[in-house]
């Protein structure tokens, strides 16, 4: 297995890229293409940028993509601002939905009159 370090990964869309350490057995060094999938069958939720992995490889569609993925360890600074980011996103959604409930709430008055 090689290791390497998570380039990036975006859940919405389901992949990332992972940036190896080593080259491969061809001498490739290229980033790594990790699908969501893999992260699945491996029993993993998440990942964040610089988190370090350990991982096989195969080519599909002549690509490097991750067959299997193993967490070594994860890069505590980016776990936080995602989760920040994640809060974030949250109150944002949530505020809009209250402004939109209030929103509505002033549409009856108006018809009530």
């Amino acid at each position: 297995m090689r290791q390497g370090k998570v380039k990036w990964y975006n859940g919405k869309k389901c992949f990332g890229f992972i940036t190896p350490d080593t080259p491969n057995e061809n001498g490739n060094t290229d980033d790594v293409f990790v699908h969501s999938s893999a992260l699945k069958s491996a029993d993993i939720h998440y990942l964040n940028e610089n988190d370090i992995v350990e991982f096989e490889e195969e080519v599909r569609n002549d690509k490097l993509s991750v067959t299997t993925i193993k967490v070594i360890q994860r890069d505590e600074e980016s776990a936080k601002r995602f989760q920040e980011r994640r809060a974030e996103r949250r109150r944002a959604a949530e505020n809009r939905k209250q402004h939109e409930e209030k929103n509505e709430r002033h549409g009856f008055k108006f018809w009530k009159k």
